[in-house]
């Protein structure tokens, strides 16, 4: 959800997830004496009373002297129209709860009302000592379509929720939800709390990280880009705020609750609920074959069909694959994400859920990087043999999607690529590939592209058609594989455009992730450098990289 807001203070997070929980009416709450409370942390209850009653959800900042910060308070609005703003400054005096100059958003019909109060009490548990109830009031939200007239109450308790410290290890992952407002959003967090995706129409490039040993949040940072269309007034803004993780029964993460403001540019608030893609499940040892690596084979082309017989490409430990064809001019490819569904003591067999994307360089007789594009493609392959390090020496299988030539799957037998494999008694290191990398243009559309990757991974570089490259090598993903995720991988248009050229094509493009490989010699000297890379706006706008180039 996207909505343009003024917040104070640093961003908050709230968990929309209901619980029970009554209300005492309008009366007034008054400050008994007793220990103080220090309200901290995320709360779940409801608010208002009879057909009124809506869940209530909210966050309290405990502050530097644990007496409450700023907090965040989410109301359910009427006609599922979405969540309501409750936010300001809270503060405990023993027992009692005060907050004033409250600000309250209404997202039925976009209005803020400010200037309200909010009274309250806090109780801890009478056993444990923690944080156990707040309830109190708050005024009507004058001028909005929430205004009731006379003071709501609300009733929360304190939740589950905070029994899960964050860790990166729960948090990485992708993420995706739809809003209100804001349309479908995807995120994905690496392991190392680097954020990449979109959100509405615009590409996100950002972090989320722990916020401290024992809190369940997460600080979260944005930066928001894209063109005039899609991105609009957001566009070179930034945002910040905080996230949380939602549990399973099994006390695994299935999704997740973001909320930011804007630092910089456009006033603006995101609310994100979003559900988490399946964890891929733990492979037990010894018997499973690892498919993560680098790979070489050749296609089985229907009968009748013609086209390229031979395919590289990569796999990474979490089932991210990037395979793609070699032509003259161009490229076929072929990604998703691989999940296994079945094993015994000599094999594993990995699929995707139907939502592989396949790019035909000739669909529609196009051949550009903006067309050729088609979901949905199944892949089916099973795993063969073992080396001594548990990783499997073959991959055969199939890949098939509606409209197809020649009307069957396209078979592939695959092994592991010589080329990419890591010298002995070395580990995958950013070092080892730090220089610049040329690839020519008599392939791959024909454009020379050349890339430099630094002593911090950052990635930079140009293309002949007039587009600067800009993006984030991060280290290794694994023991002894020769592979690196890549984030914020993407193309920025040159201010040095050749007079000769249309410009860089794939400037609008959506923001890229993916992997990367470096090229040894036989002597285990890198002399070339792959990057694979993908990605996807709201729009459905695809784009993607294949760069295999030597090192100059």
């Amino acid at each position: 959800m996207i909505r343009a807001s003024r917040w104070i203070g640093l961003g908050l997070a709230v968990a929309l997830t209901a619980c029970g929980g009554g209300s005492d009416g309008d009366a007034d709450v008054g400050p008994p004496a007793g220990t103080q409370q220090y309200p901290g942390g995320i709360w779940e209850g409801t608010s208002g009373s009879g057909a009124a009653q809506r869940t209530m959800v909210g966050f309290v900042d405990p502050g530097v002297d644990g007496k409450g910060g700023e907090f965040y308070f989410a109301r359910g609005a009427a006609g599922s129209a979405g969540y309501d703003s409750l936010y300001g400054l809270l503060r405990t005096n023993v027992t009692a709860v005060q907050a004033t100059g409250v600000t309250y958003f209404s997202v039925q019909d976009g209005k803020f009302a400010e200037g309200l109060s909010l009274r309250g009490t806090a109780a801890s548990h009478p056993t444990t000592g923690r944080p156990a109830t707040l309830s109190g009031n708050y005024t009507s939200p004058a001028g909005t379509a929430a205004a009731t007239g006379s003071p709501t109450s609300f009733k929360l308790n304190y939740s589950a929720l905070n029994n899960h410290p964050a860790r990166a290890d729960l948090l990485a992952g992708t993420y995706r939800g739809a809003g209100v407002f804001g349309g479908q959003w995807v995120f994905t967090i690496s392991p190392r709390g680097v954020l990449s995706g979109r959100v509405g129409g615009c590409n996100v490039q950002g972090t989320a990280t722990p916020r401290a040993p024992d809190s369940a949040l997460y600080s979260v940072t944005m930066n928001l880009s894209g063109d005039e269309i899609t991105c609009g007034a957001y566009s070179g803004s930034q945002q910040s705020g905080v996230a949380f993780l939602r549990f399973d029964d099994a006390n695994v993460p299935n999704g997740i609750w973001m909320f930011t403001r804007n630092a910089t540019g456009t006033s603006n608030t995101y609310v994100l609920n979003g559900l988490a893609d399946p964890r891929q499940p733990s492979i037990p040892s010894p018997t499973p074959l690892s498919i993560a690596g680098n790979w070489a084979g050749t296609l089985r082309l229907p009968a009748g069909v013609t086209g390229d017989e031979s395919i590289w490409g990569s796999v990474l430990p979490d089932g991210g694959f990037f395979f793609y064809t070699n032509s003259s001019f161009n490229h076929n490819a072929l990604y998703g994400r691989l999940i296994r569904y079945h094993e015994d003591e000599s094999f594993n067999r990995f699929v995707t859920a139907q939502d592989g994307v396949y790019f035909d360089r000739l669909l529609g007789g196009t051949g550009d990087y903006q067309g050729g594009y088609v979901g949905g493609v199944l892949v089916d392959a099973t795993l063969e043999s073992m080396d001594a390090s548990g990783a499997a020496t073959r991959l055969t299988g199939t890949y098939s999607y509606a409209g197809q030539p020649g009307g069957y799957p396209t078979g592939m037998v695959m092994q592991p690529d010589s080329k990419y494999t890591l010298p002995r008694n070395r580990e995958p290191n950013i070092n080892l590939i730090v220089g610049s990398y040329r690839m020519p243009g008599t392939g791959f559309g024909g454009h020379t592209t050349d890339i430099m990757v630094a002593a911090d991974g950052s990635i930079t570089g140009t293309t002949t058609n007039g587009c600067e490259i800009v993006g984030m090598l991060l280290g290794g993903v694994g023991s002894g594989l020769n592979l690196y995720r890549v984030e914020a991988f993407g193309y920025i248009e040159s201010s040095l455009v050749p007079s000769n050229t249309i410009g860089c094509e794939l400037s609008t493009g959506p923001s890229q992730s993916g992997s990367a490989a470096a090229i040894f010699d036989p002597e285990g000297r890198v002399i070339g450098l792959r990057i694979l890379t993908a990605g996807l706006q709201v729009s459905g706008k695809r784009a993607h990289t294949v760069f295999v180039g030597d090192r100059r």
